[in-house]
């Protein structure tokens, strides 16, 4: 089982490696000769009428990965703020659902080994729980010192470094 935190993926990825990555290859490499039960993709869609260009891409590149075998896309949602007259968005409910999915999926039993790709350390309290259901969590990790989680890597069964040389072969 894999668990993407959509834009914490992005986001990690373009800052760390400045390139677009087909999902796809990147979950079967990391994965190797193991058996891809499923990958979670969670994310928040963004609003038609105030982000209309962005909407745009960013509903082709579901429609990409809708056509990845075993990829389900679970949506939270951008709830709209104001700070100092500045209007901003916020992603909600994709960290609760994919920490959700990740313990209850555990308990069912599902898998016996998770990938974990974000850096949020918010997730710390979730991946202890996976464990105590005798189940691994790899902490794919991506970026630099300052942006990996040393929450995550301390919880973690494992982590696993995302490197330009990995990233290479996954480029779009």
């Amino acid at each position: 089982m894999i668990y993407i935190d959509g834009s914490n993926f992005y986001f990690s990825i373009r800052k760390k490696f400045n390139v677009k990555v087909d999902i796809e290859k990147f979950c079967k490499k990391l994965v190797g000769n193991k058996e891809l039960i499923k990958i979670n993709y969670y994310i928040a869609p963004l609003n038609q009428k105030t982000h209309p260009k962005q909407s745009l891409e960013q509903q082709k590149f579901f429609d990409g990965l809708k056509k990845i075998d075993k990829l389900n896309i679970i949506l939270g949602r951008l709830e709209k703020r104001k700070r100092d007259g500045e209007i901003f968005y916020v992603e909600k409910a994709s960290d609760v659902n994919l920490a959700l999915d990740l313990i209850l999926d555990a308990q069912k039993d599902i898998y016996d080994e998770a990938y974990m790709i974000s850096n949020d350390g918010d997730f710390s309290g979730a991946v202890k729980a996976v464990k105590e259901f005798s189940k691994k969590v790899i902490y794919i990790a991506i970026g630099n010192r300052k942006s990996i989680s040393h929450y995550l890597k301390k919880v973690a069964s494992l982590t696993f470094y995302i490197t330009e040389n990995f990233i290479s072969d996954c480029k779009l």
